[in-house]
C-alpha cells in the first residue's frame, strides 16, 4: 500500500467506468474488474452509482490506481456508465440527476478535504488518452451556482449517534 498524503492532492479526478449505462455495475463488480487487470482492487476512491449511492473505494489514506504517473497526487470519483451497449466505443455524459448531485457533493467534502484541488476529467490529465469522464468536468463544476448540495440525510438516533462516533474515532467515511 502506498500512502496518499493530503498536503500533495493537486486534482479530484472525475471518471466514468465504461460500462454500459443500461447494467448494474456496483464497486464490487469495478474491484473485481480492477482485481482482473492485475491491480491490488479498485482504483478508484468513490464511486457513484445511477441512484446517487456513494460507494467508498480505496480509502482516502491510499493512493488510488485510476491516473497513470498522477496516482499520487490525485483523488479518483468514478460515476457508473458513460457508455451505451450500442455504442462501446463512444463516452457519453450518462450522469443521471441523482448522480450530478451525489458529484456535487463528493466533490465539495474533497474541495473542503484537499483546499486548492482542481477537479477535472481523466481526459484533462497529461497524456491522457481517454473519452473519460464524457463531459467537460472542469467546465461542468465551474458552472455550478450553487457547488454544495445539501447534505446526503444522515441516520438519527441511535444509528445516527454509533455511525458519529465511528466517523470521530476512525475519520471521515460514509
Amino acid at each position: 500500500m502506498t500512502t496518499l498524503v493530503q498536503q500533495d492532492v493537486k486534482y479530484i479526478v472525475i471518471h466514468y467506468t465504461a460500462t454500459p449505462v443500461e447494467r448494474d455495475f456496483t464497486a464490487a463488480d469495478i474491484d473485481a474488474m480492477h482485481k482482473r487487470r492485475g491491480w491490488r482492487g479498485i482504483g478508484y476512491h468513490f464511486y457513484i452509482r445511477k441512484d446517487g449511492t456513494v460507494e467508498n473505494g480505496r480509502p482516502l489514506r491510499e493512493r488510488g490506481a485510476h491516473v497513470k504517473g498522477h496516482n499520487h497526487h490525485s483523488v479518483g470519483i468514478c460515476y457508473e456508465g458513460g457508455v451505451y451497449a450500442a455504442d462501446p466505443n463512444t463516452g457519453h455524459d450518462t450522469r443521471t440527476p441523482a448522480q450530478r448531485t451525489a458529484m456535487r457533493r463528493v466533490i465539495w467534502e474533497m474541495i473542503i478535504r484537499y483546499p486548492g484541488a482542481k477537479v477535472v476529467g481523466h481526459r484533462d490529465m497529461p497524456d491522457a488518452a481517454t473519452q473519460c469522464p464524457g463531459f467537460d468536468a472542469g467546465a461542468w463544476w465551474a458552472s455550478l451556482t450553487d457547488p454544495a448540495p445539501a447534505p446526503a440525510k444522515q441516520p438519527s438516533g441511535i444509528v445516527g449517534a454509533i455511525l458519529a462516533l465511528i466517523r470521530a474515532i476512525f475519520g471521515g467515511g460514509k
